[in-house]
């Protein structure tokens, strides 16, 4: 799988201010592809990346020089140099000025692209089960898994616990697998919370009502000048105003077999709720793409699960092997995973469907471009639109200035199987080396 060529640029500045850098992510905003029936719900406002402070003096830096660089969103940068300063991203492009003393690392021949983001995941640091506290209280920056996950190309990925099933509920946190590093494991906490579909007739009516509450409450925060105490939120509206005003994401799942029915009282309670939200695994998505775009919302694709159609139903029913590049087409950003329980479940684990390898996350968007999906498209269901999906986007996801310092050089194209991880970096530090750790090293090519 080889991606074509693209526009050389001189600088991140004015990089970034090409169109052609820029439109894949401008197609594939919160609004892409909306078509269709109904009002489409207000989205929530996106998180903006943090730029990286340049009056704040940098103690440590970092380039890395030559490789053709997969910015995340599409675009591609050849023989260019990315530079980190501490934790963050401070430029990409081909005239970048390295600072004295910066430690130079050689991608000549390679590929650098951003760190994989598994949508879902477990163990890598992450504390088995419900954690009794917080996540960043529980995680382990010394567990020999993360080593694993590194070496499959994950940097970060989203945990969840006790998820939600006739209400919405869960402990969920996207965390980063920065080995030896205890306060840079914890990305984000709280990031998502689910529910279940469908709802009995009594649940549905108590969530209308919650919904309602938590709107009254919002139109009163309007209303209220700048000076005026804000009153507390109504009890059991808080998760639901989290979500509202974007600093969650809501998961709806519906259990093998998310039939196209369930989906769309899925879709009601997007409507409800005035965002977008993820569709968990729904199989039959590919039958009604252009009504999950209308709502901006997103889906997670198992695209190895094959689950047969009902006899008289087959148009309408089972799995569809293009259902991401369906998806894509409409307008839905999508993330890919594992199906759980199957090649090593939806985390790096050995006896991957490819041998007794990792589990890794590229080898479920290389299914999808088997499916039909472009393949740089495809990088974008473990990158881009995977951080979306995890509630992320303004920190992972993509190369660019201001960004978390998550990146990976890679000795081939991200999606091709015989691709290995040369080199991990997490928050700006060395994490994974391929020659000096023992999964891979004795493979030489």
């Amino acid at each position: 799988m080889r991606a074509s060529a693209s526009t050389s640029f001189r600088a991140l500045a004015c990089a970034l201010a090409l169109t052609s850098l820029c439109a894949e992510i401008t197609a594939q905003g919160p609004g892409r592809g909306r078509r269709g029936r109904g009002r489409p719900p207000r989205a929530a406002p996106p998180p903006e990346p943090e730029k990286a402070d340049k009056d704040k003096p940098v103690e440590n830096w970092l380039a890395i020089q030559g490789g053709d660089v997969h910015i995340g969103n599409g675009s591609i940068i050849r023989r260019a140099t990315v530079l980190l300063g501490d934790d963050k991203i401070h430029g990409i492009g081909h005239e970048i000025d390295i600072p004295e003393g910066a430690k130079i690392l050689d991608a000549t021949g390679k590929v650098v692209s951003p760190g994989f983001c598994a949508v879902k995941g477990s163990s890598m640091g992450a504390p088995g089960g419900r954690p009794q506290g917080k996540y960043a209280d529980e995680v382990n920056p010394f567990d020999s898994s993360i080593k694993r996950g590194l070496a499959a190309g994950v940097t970060s990925f989203l945990i969840q616990a006790s998820p939600g099933r006739d209400s919405i509920a869960g402990n969920s946190a996207v965390i980063k697998l920065a080995y030896g590093d205890l306060d840079g494991m914890v990305c984000k906490e709280d990031a998502v919370f689910s529910i279940a579909v469908p709802l009995a007739p009594l649940k549905l009516r108590d969530f209308r009502n919650l919904v309602e509450k938590a709107q009254d409450h919002r139109d009163k925060l309007e209303e209220l000048g700048p000076d005026e105490k804000k009153p507390k939120a109504p009890t059991g509206t808080e998760k639901i105003l989290a979500i509202m005003e974007g600093k969650a994401k809501l998961w709806i799942s519906s259990g093998r077999g998310f039939s196209v029915e369930n989906i769309r009282k899925a879709m009601e309670i997007s409507e409800l709720l005035g965002v977008g939200v993820v569709l968990d695994n729904p199989s039959a998505a590919w039958v009604i793409p252009d009504e999950i775009a209308t709502t901006g919302s997103m889906a997670v694709i198992n695209p190895r699960e094959r689950l047969p159609e009902e006899p008289g139903n087959e148009d309408n029913t089972g799995s569809n092997i293009a259902s991401a590049a369906i998806l894509n087409e409409a307008g839905v950003p999508v993330a890919v995973t594992p199906p759980a329980g199957r090649f090593g479940g939806p985390s790096p684990g050995t006896g991957g469907i490819m041998g007794q390898d990792l589990n890794t996350p590229h080898i479920d968007a290389a299914y999808a471009v088997r499916g039909g999906l472009d393949n740089r498209k495809a990088l974008r269901t473990i990158t881009l639109d995977a951080a979306r999906i995890m509630g992320v986007e303004d920190r992972v996801g993509s190369i660019e200035v201001g960004k978390d310092a998550d990146l990976l050089i890679l000795d081939g194209d991200p999606l091709h199987y015989k691709t290995f991880v040369q080199v991990a970096i997490v928050n700006g530090k060395i994490v994974y080396e391929k020659d000096k750790e023992p999964f891979y090293s004795h493979i030489k090519r």
